[in-house]
């Protein structure tokens, strides 16, 4: 015999039970988390996010406040994953939707929605109030007509339609009768009431401000008509195609005057040419723009009011955007800074392998009273941070007028990743203009945590192995990993002297490591230095090891005479080279 088991199982810790951890022998919901339900007008959807569907699967239907079902389905169809690649595809578990038929029911109304399975002895599992279905008369809009071709002079057309109710039990239809309809544009929804038969006509008036229809190649605008309160596969749509003029832009005034960096009002009208060639206002609501900075519509009798950023004397564009009602317009605009200063372009910023920042950008002054030297402050902000910390303070001379001028600041210490900028904070008499940021400024740390010259000591003559590893730090997460093919010099600094002489030189593998063999010489210190790269990482110093070397009996003859020493490369082909005298 079957045992029965809720879902909210957990319900039993109220009577003060204790629940023994489930063993492999025990009963199992093989889905806890349970399916995910979701209903139309006429079908049941269930989900268990997994292309296994649970046995005996079945849909129970029953009255809410009620616990009989009073209808149980157990026939689905698959529903094709609609999203084959999610989360990726790879890792993707192959969700398959099933789905009911269409269900013809006895009553209209609202059901619960429960779902039953087989748990994994067998046994049933039950979630209850996974949904609620809401089976109602449907309805839909059977014709629909729009008479007309409007254009921005006479924008009114007639509309003519039908609605009707569907029976979802039988699927009998009758008329809506007083029936609630939206007819909805691009621009504005409208709502339609039906007369006792369904039917509506009437005149319907276009804004003028409605936008293409993007799903055709014509001059032509989407109308939507549906019932209220259902979406548009409930209605049908037409395309109306559109009357199109000409259109001008009239400023007030074809400068705008303000201080660098700030914004300055502009006024004007726009207008189209009629039939006649006589220009009339544009309707309410016509999107216009400056361009590539702000949107803006237009008002009463086609007035405007706007503003437009004042970025030094760069010329801005008053843009009329075109619809299937009017032309697309453009129309120059010309900044005038008044008494002010800033910076325009983005400053250039160089990081040198040594750790040593070059920062640059060109400096510009309006409309100066007076020869004056202007105090600028050379700024730096961290990746990850909002505030700004200035690093160092420059004077800029400044002529009367308006003039430019670069400013530069070298060898300044690398400050880790992050932007810098060029700012001038303005004085009583000299507001203060734009301070654009550079790009995001960055390289990698470089770092020898090995170095070793084996054997210590060694026996002039014998071979003296250099070897090493070099990593690189990675600053987003300040993790290290190995640096592979990078060039290793190898230095050596007899001992008595200051005199560091590059000896020979390595290859880091993949695995960061580098060796290198010499035939010992003279005492002295050994070093590896990484010489960094044309951009992304700093050099890096290795530590000095200090190797004694044992020289032979007097009198014995042999390569180390005058002082010269043998390397030996890893490769083991022998070469001279000179070793630094003490």
């Amino acid at each position: 015999m079957r045992r029965r088991t809720l879902s909210a199982l957990c319900a039993l810790g109220a009577f003060g039970g204790v629940l023994a951890a489930p063993t492999a022998a025990q009963a199992a919901d093989p889905h806890p988390s349970g399916p995910s339900v979701r209903t139309d007008e006429t079908r049941i959807y269930v989900d268990f996010g997994t292309y296994t569907r649970p046995k005996d699967l079945k849909v129970l239907l029953r009255k809410p406040g009620t616990d009989t079902p009073v209808a149980t389905i157990d026939e689905f169809e698959f529903l094709e994953d609609t999203d084959p690649c999610s989360p990726s595809c790879q890792d993707d578990p192959g969700e398959t939707t099933v789905g009911t038929t269409p269900l013809r029911l006895a009553d209209l109304g609202q059901y619960a929605v429960d779902v039953e399975y087989d748990g994994t002895e067998g046994e049933t599992i039950l979630h209850k109030d996974e949904a609620v279905f809401d089976y109602h008369l449907i309805p839909q809009v059977k014709t629909f007509e729009v008479s007309g071709k409007p254009d921005v002079e006479h924008r009114t057309v007639t509309v003519k339609a039908d609605a009707t109710l569907r029976d979802p039990r039988d699927g009998a239809e009758t008329p809506m009768a007083n029936g609630r309809l939206v007819l909805e544009t691009t621009a504005a929804k409208t709502g339609l009431t039906t007369d006792a038969a369904g039917h509506v006509e009437g005149p319907f008036t276009f804004t003028g401000t409605e936008k293409h229809d993007l799903e055709t190649y014509e001059n032509d605008v989407k109308v939507v008509l549906r019932p209220a309160g259902a979406d548009a596969a409930h209605g049908l749509t037409r395309q109306v195609e559109v009357g199109y003029t000409v259109t001008d832009i009239t400023l007030d005034s074809s400068t705008v005057r303000g201080a660098d960096g700030t914004d300055a009002p502009l006024t004007g009208r726009a207008t189209y040419r009629d039939n006649d060639g006589v220009s009339k206002p544009v309707p309410v609501g016509t999107p216009m723009s400056v361009y590539n900075v702000r949107s803006f519509k237009t008002g009463e009798d086609g007035r405007f009011t706007t503003q437009v950023p004042v970025y030094g004397t760069r010329q801005q564009k008053i843009a009329l955007h075109g619809t299937p009602w009017l032309s697309t317009r453009y129309v120059p605009v010309s900044p005038d800074p008044t008494t002010s200063a800033g910076f325009h372009r983005l400053p250039t910023v160089t990081v040198s392998r040594y750790k040593k920042v070059t920062v640059s950008s060109v400096f510009d002054r309006y409309d100066l009273p007076a020869s004056t030297t202007l105090k600028v402050n050379l700024q730096f902000k961290a990746q990850g941070t909002t505030t700004w910390v200035t690093k160092k303070t420059i004077d800029s001379p400044a002529v009367a007028g308006d003039s430019s001028r670069t400013v530069k600041a070298a060898d300044l210490p690398y400050q880790g990743v992050g932007v810098w900028r060029f700012q001038f904070p303005g004085t009583q008499q000299i507001p203060a203009g734009p301070a654009p940021e550079s790009y995001i400024v960055s390289r990698r740390t470089t770092a020898f945590p090995e170095f070793n010259a084996t054997p210590e000591p060694v026996k002039a003559g014998a071979p003296l192995t250099i070897t090493g590893k070099l990593n690189t730090e990675n600053e987003d997460n300040g993790q290290w990993s190995a640096l592979a093919g990078a060039r290793i010099d190898i230095y050596f600094r007899a001992k008595g002297t200051t005199t560091w002489r590059k000896v020979g030189a390595a290859a880091t593998g993949d695995d960061g490591r580098f060796t290198k063999t010499f035939v010992a010489a003279k005492d002295g210190d050994w070093q590896a230095k990484y010489d960094g790269d044309d951009w992304s990482h700093f050099s890096g110093d290795s530590r000095l090891d200090f190797v004694d070397v044992q020289l032979a009996p007097r009198g014995s003859s042999g390569p180390l005479a005058g002082g010269d020493a043998t390397w030996r490369g890893s490769h083991g082909a022998p070469t001279r080279r000179a070793v630094s005298r003490g």
